[in-house]
């Protein structure tokens, strides 16, 4: 078909997509007014840019129940489907007889490995997340794909995320691109995203609406269409400049950046913010010598934390996902410098501030401090905060039950006190059968707190909030957080897994080449935050698997300790299958694990993890003794807790009988 018309806005054309709702994804992919964005940019279009409503396309998908604003005078909508989209971009567009084309897109977003921009469809599904490679199709429209002669300017304007795709690793986002051809001169191309790679997109504060999408059109408004494309331009550093004051005032986390592509004015530029608006990058001697600290110490516990305070001390939008990047302390380092900070600090003198503050050998962290400030003064950087003092671990009192020799169901019992180091507390002396055992450790327990009170009035020291039960295997059937502890009143007492958070261990159990195992993974749940969970596979990507049912793997201790991930077990599983799967958890090395007491519930196995987390919540492994806790207290999910720490268990020596 060919539209013949002489008036610029008559030959332009433009395909306008807002995506609220991925009901096939996620409930919590739900997005806010990203329709109501392309609505309202489609409006633009259609009265002061003066384009015929019949040109463009409209693809609309807005949350179940919303009602758009008044579409007279704009073209039917349909949903932002993939067939709808690709039919649109790839055969009814190139058809026309254009001069100027506009892409508008708003929903999420993320960016491949050559930051190519990946717009999910609205009927993307979670197994597998069809997407628009917009860089792809970009190069596509720019090349002899699309007839010669047609559409000079093409003009792309994405109010989405740029996510980096490795960071979200359990999304199975679909490879797609297009034919993308020769590329044909005289065509030019202009992008302008929302953010930087790797940066999330806002709402308005308040306001379900864009706040890219809000400060365009009020540079547009009242623009004619070529005043808007001429001033293309002049608008993205104007929208640079303006949301580097929102950044610098703590409004906005984002910084919109555009691209042109040969050739706006005949030039081919990549246009990057301000020279003054980028932070510093560490020099030779910043590296030099954070190589020779990185040789001194292990990465400490503290790091993940560290990571995701040095972009709030930033202000800057942290990377979406929760691991840490790969390696050690120099590797993080290289992965903040390559990330932008605030103008007058780059990322990682907080992230070293953090850690010195925080770590284990205070001589060491001293040195990091020295670090911080000798490399801030030669790159001239801003003086950088204190760092949050680091939390007080809570005490903790460890109860072992060691089998007696020549006695069968009998238990040598020792208890130690930690809190910084193991002090031993108290042992039974003789063997006692697990039916005294029970009563004889409650008491302890009650006596050794009380004790500690009354040497303790001005509460220094931290109070005992755990306690953790190293046992044989056998006995993990035993119902430890059910043992009572006097309480109160002379006759009272309580579950010792109310007053406590309780947790079973097996050290004894992590034999072999499952040592190495056992301490690598417990470093990957240290420098891992919260995550999702997956079922076993190969190439695990969250932190925790969900085992259901009967669907247990013949091989679940070689896919377990694979990789260092998972670090979690949760078995909803059949009881019949739990001996099999702990087996699997001992063998390869996984430190923590979450079982029910008795069957699970009427064939429910996604109940374990309801009870654990809110739907659609990410689970953080490292609060599973607190969490299962407050459902014992609630008198719900009764569950067990393997907790398995390799840096914390005490020298037994030999317990006497």
């Amino acid at each position: 078909m060919s539209h013949r018309a002489d008036s610029l806005a008559e030959r332009t054309y433009a395909l306008v997509v807002g995506v609220e709702h991925y009901g096939a994804v996620s409930r919590e992919w739900r997005l806010p007014g990203a329709a109501h964005d392309a609505h309202r940019f489609a409006r633009w279009l259609t009265t002061c840019a003066q384009v015929p409503p019949a040109n463009v396309r409209l693809f609309l998908s807005p949350l179940p129940g919303t009602t758009l604003p008044d579409t007279d005078d704009l073209p039917p909508h349909r949903p932002a489907t993939e067939a709808n989209i690709k039919h649109a971009l790839l055969t009814d567009l190139p058809s026309r007889d254009g001069d100027v084309l506009w892409i508008y897109w708003a929903g999420h977003g993320f960016v491949n490995g050559i930051d190519d921009p990946i717009l999910p469809y609205a009927d993307a599904s979670a197994a597998s997340i069809s997407n628009l490679n917009l860089g792809s199709a970009l190069r596509h429209w720019r090349s002899d794909s699309v007839s010669t002669g047609r559409f000079r300017h093409q003009i792309a304007l994405v109010d989405a995320c740029r996510v980096e795709e490795r960071r979200v690793p359990a999304l199975r986002f679909e490879q797609t691109t297009f034919r993308e051809g020769l590329r044909v001169g005289g065509r030019e191309q202009f992008v302008l995203y929302a953010t930087r790679p790797g940066e999330v997109a806002k709402n308005r504060q308040g306001s379900p609406a864009g706040l890219f999408t809000q400060a365009l059109l009020e540079r547009l408004d009242g623009l004619s269409l070529e005043e808007s494309v001429g001033r293309l331009t002049d608008i993205a550093q104007s929208l640079q400049r303006d949301f580097d004051d929102r950044r610098r005032n703590g409004q906005a986390r984002q910084t919109p950046t555009f691209e042109i592509h040969r050739g706006w004015h005949d030039s081919a530029v990549l246009t990057a913010p301000d020279a003054d608006d980028t932070s510093p990058r560490l020099d030779q001697p910043a590296w030099d010598r954070l190589a020779a600290l990185a040789r001194q110490h292990p990465l400490p516990a503290c790091a993940h934390d560290a990571y995701r305070w040095a972009f709030d001390v930033c202000r800057v939008s942290a990377p979406v996902g929760n691991a840490l990047p790969e390696g050690g302390l120099t590797e993080i380092v290289r992965d903040l410098d390559d990330r932008m900070g605030r103008p007058e600090l780059p990322l990682a003198l907080p992230f070293v501030r953090y850690l010195a503050a925080h770590a284990p050998d205070r001589a060491w962290g001293a040195r990091l401090d020295s670090w911080v400030e000798e490399t801030r003064l030669r790159l001239r950087a801003a003086p950088v905060p204190p760092a949050p003092a680091p939390p007080q671990e809570p005490g903790a009192l460890h109860v072992q039950l060691g089998r007696a020799p020549l006695e069968q169901d009998a238990y040598l019992v020792r208890i130690w006190r930690y809190r910084g180091r193991f002090t031993s507390e108290w042992e039974s002396g003789g063997s006692l059968p697990l039916s005294s055992a029970r009563g004889e450790v409650g008491r302890q327990i009650a006596q050794l707190v009380e004790r500690f009170v009354e040497e303790d009035p001005e509460g220094i020291a931290p109070d005992i909030e755990r306690v953790e039960f190293h046992i044989p295997h056998d006995l993990l059937d035993e119902d430890f957080e059910n043992w009572s502890v006097p309480a109160g009143a002379e006759d009272s007492g309580e579950p010792v897994g109310v007053l406590f958070e309780v947790v079973v261990r097996c050290p004894d159990q992590r034999k072999g080449v499952a040592r190495q195992k056992w301490r690598a993974k417990w470093r990957a749940l240290e420098r891992q935050g919260p995550g999702g969970w997956e079922a076993p596979g190969a190439n695990a990507s969250q932190p925790v698997w969900l085992l259901s049912g009967n669907e247990v793997p013949g091989n679940l201790s070689a896919l377990l300790q694979a990789q260092d991930l998972p670090v979690c077990v949760l078995a909803a599983v059949e009881r019949d299958r739990l001996g099999d799967v702990l087996k699997a958890v001992f063998s390869s090395g996984v430190p923590v694990a979450v079982w029910r007491r008795g069957e699970p519930s009427d064939g429910a196995p996604g109940d374990l993890t309801t009870a654990l987390v809110p739907p659609g919540e990410p689970i953080d492994p490292r609060k599973l003794p607190g969490t299962v806790r407050a459902l014992r207290i609630a008198a719900q999910h009764p569950v067990v807790l393997l907790w398995d720490d390799p840096n914390r268990r005490p020298d037994s020596g030999r317990l006497m009988s």
